[in-house]
């Protein structure tokens, strides 16, 4: 199944996953971005990203395995950017 993953820091990412998870798609765009977006052993989205599935945010994709998705699903991975001054 193809799944589409929005980003704000690699744009869009176009992924062919069988039995599409959100815990699956999320460790593919590590693996593609190269950088960790949780943590391998707890599942926690690491604190510069959020993660939305239709709208809906997930703090935590230790449970990942659980959501199944789509292909019509919006999945949004976004960086939090922060600036000081």
């Amino acid at each position: 199944m193809v799944i589409k993953t929005r980003t704000n820091f690699v744009g869009e990412v176009v992924m062919e996953l069988e039995s599409p998870t959100l815990k699956k798609v999320v460790a593919e765009l590590s693996g593609r971005v190269g950088f960790p977006i949780c943590s391998p052993d707890s599942g926690e989205i690491q604190g510069d990203f959020k993660i939305y599935v239709n709208g809906v945010e997930y703090e935590n994709i230790a449970n990942g395995n659980n959501v199944d998705l789509k292909e019509k699903d919006d999945i949004e991975v976004t960086m939090v950017m922060l600036a000081g001054g």
